[in-house]
């Protein structure tokens, strides 16, 4: 009995997907990445250091990058593109392959992300977003403009609904975590917030 379980468990881990370093543009240190994940051309992602990604998650970055910065958290489902269709007079958009495409008109765009961002259950990131630090993305949510640093986003699309802690907090909570020249500003988050004051 016990000699089978110990099979079991090494079959398993031998079983388990494992990623290459040398594929990704960058794969950071303790960054755990789920076995289910699809990848589409690895060498466009760079994922920074301490980054978790939950299962069933789609990376597509075929024509730009995307970039995650440290401490980024997903759950299940997550999906980021960098890419658009084209259309065209007188084309079947599925008869248009990448080769063709016009690179010219906008269609790729980076994805970026930066630190400390909480991505829930199935939320979809569009090409061109850029995802503030400090975010947090509501389940289901359809990401197709940025987010400023600190906010609570959900919606299809996402919208900011409030920041999750005040000017004064935030503050505080960076001169814990960052060098005195990676802190935002007073003066940045006050324009953020004045910026947002309506919603």
């Amino acid at each position: 009995m016990r000699y089978s379980m110990i099979n079991a468990i090494k079959q398993f881990i031998k079983s388990g997907r494992r990623f290459n370093k040398k594929d990704f543009g960058k794969l950071g240190e303790l960054s755990n990445l789920s076995s289910s994940i699809i990848l589409s051309n690895p060498k466009n992602i760079f994922i920074d250091d301490h980054v978790t990604i939950g299962s069933n998650a789609i990376l597509y970055a075929t024509n730009a990058k995307i970039i995650i910065k440290k401490y980024f958290v997903s759950a299940y489902g997550l999906k980021i593109s960098t890419g658009q269709h084209e259309r065209r007079i007188g084309r079947f958009l599925a008869s248009i392959s990448e080769k063709e495409k016009n690179h010219n008109i906008g269609l790729d765009k980076d994805v970026i992300i930066n630190e400390d961002v909480w991505a829930g259950f199935d939320v979809t990131i569009m090409a061109g977003v850029e995802i503030g630090r400090g975010v947090t993305i509501a389940a289901g949510s359809v990401v197709t403009h940025s987010l400023p640093a600190y906010c609570v986003a959900g919606g299809v699309p996402a919208k900011v609904i409030k920041f999750y802690w005040s000017i004064e907090q935030i503050l505080e909570h960076e001169k814990i975590l960052y060098s005195e020249e990676d802190r935002l500003s007073e003066l940045t988050l006050r324009d953020i917030f004045y910026k947002y004051a309506d919603m």
